[in-house]
């Protein structure tokens, strides 16, 4: 006595609604602005803000090269740039050659409002974590850079850009 199940064949509805659609395009078109913005960021740094940049990633890295290898690590500025005193301390960023016309100075946060030509300058981040709380410079025709760097994490506290 066991009956047979019955089997209904249920009715496959084809193409997607209006609301489907709707939901998709504002997907997509979220999602365009998004890549479009990111993209209009990647259209260059201005000249000053590129070695500022670099000078925040070497500093970064600096610091946390210096607390984890147990010595000293050293970035070195002269009249043509600034990098690694050894290269293989902390790794792979190098030296960076600053552009014509720029000038490099530095500030002490202690040391009152004089900026100081960088060149010959070594900034040393020691094994402790610390490091001089110092604030740069970058100044050229086209527009100048300043940046502080906190002395323990080596992160950026403070920048600004001037564009001229």
């Amino acid at each position: 006595m066991h009956s047979s199940p019955v089997i209904r064949q249920s009715s496959f509805r084809q193409g997607f609604t209006l609301l489907e659609m709707i939901v998709v395009i504002a997907l997509m078109v979220i999602i365009a602005g998004m890549a479009a913005f990111s993209f209009a960021s990647l259209e260059g740094e201005s000249p000053v803000e590129e070695p500022a940049n670099h000078l925040a990633r070497m500093v970064r890295q600096a610091s946390r090269a210096a607390v984890v290898q147990g010595r000293p690590i050293v970035i070195a500025f002269d009249k043509k740039g600034f990098g690694f005193v050894n290269e293989s301390a902390a790794g792979s960023q190098g030296r960076y050659s600053i552009p014509k016309g720029m000038k490099v100075s530095y500030q002490r946060w202690n040391g009152g409002r004089s900026w100081i030509p960088a060149e010959e300058f070594n900034w040393v981040f020691f094994p402790t974590g610390i490091a001089d709380a110092l604030r740069f410079r970058f100044d050229m025709p086209e527009g100048q850079a300043e940046l502080a760097f906190n002395p323990l994490t080596g992160s950026v506290t403070d920048e600004i850009y001037i564009q001229r």
